[in-house]
């Protein structure tokens, strides 16, 4: 008995011992993985608090008159005064403006310049009025209609062009996408929802559309007709 005593002794000692060796071993694990994941949560706070405290971080999503500090298409690109509100409203109503005659150009190139009339709609002088006196007979000239063709003569005229034809297929494609970038730049811009920077995003189509509608009357160019024109 005195035997398995101190056997018994012995082997609660000893596991005693392992027991203290193993935690000791554990608590310095236990406590990084605990400071590690407090230093997340620590981040995800000061992240969320950036996202919310901070109104340069924060983009609404309705129409507000708070333009300070609203950052526009660019993280930098915000007003801190007045004076700096009223540049960005320049800004944005020049790119509007310009975007709307980038527009102009294309068809103002591809009827004056190139002489491309197989796409435009001519209204013919001798047209037949209905009993109301409308245009009854919208057509393009028979000069500029081409017979039916089958789908090799299709693929043939697609592929078979000349430098000419490349010349000008490269403008209309530097065009396009200085059109397409300046639109959709200035979708970006209106999603803002800055009352200010909204007014001169209208503004500026508003005055391009009937600034250019008067000069496409005068030069008598279709400016429906051109690259992206119903990108507006």
């Amino acid at each position: 008995m005195g035997m398995s005593g101190m056997d018994m002794s012995d082997i609660s000692s000893t596991m005693s011992s392992m027991t203290s060796s193993v935690a000791s071993m554990s608590m310095p694990t236990i406590t990084s993985i605990t400071s590690s994941m407090s230093t997340m949560s620590s981040m995800d706070g000061m992240d969320g608090m950036d996202m919310s405290g901070n109104s340069s971080m924060t983009m609404t999503m309705w129409m507000t008159t708070r333009w300070k500090d609203a950052p526009v298409f660019f993280k930098t690109l915000e007003a801190h005064s007045s004076g700096a509100a009223f540049g960005i409203f320049c800004v944005l109503f020049f790119s509007c403006f310009f975007f709307r005659g980038l527009i102009f150009l294309s068809s103002y190139l591809e009827q004056e310049v190139f002489h491309n009339f197989s796409n435009t709609i001519v209204v013919e002088e001798d047209c037949e009025c209905g009993p109301e006196g409308s245009i009854d007979k919208k057509s393009v000239p028979d000069a500029f209609r081409e017979p039916n063709l089958t789908f090799g003569q299709v693929i043939s005229k697609l592929f078979n062009i000349g430098l000419k034809d490349l010349y000008q297929d490269f403008i209309r494609l530097v065009l396009a996408f200085t059109i397409v970038m300046f639109g959709y730049a200035i979708m970006l811009a209106a999603m803002s929802f800055v009352v200010l920077y909204f007014f001169a995003i209208c503004l500026g189509l508003a005055f391009g559309e009937i600034f250019f509608n008067r000069l496409a009357i005068i030069l008598n160019v279709n400016k429906a007709f051109g690259a992206c024109s119903g990108l507006h």
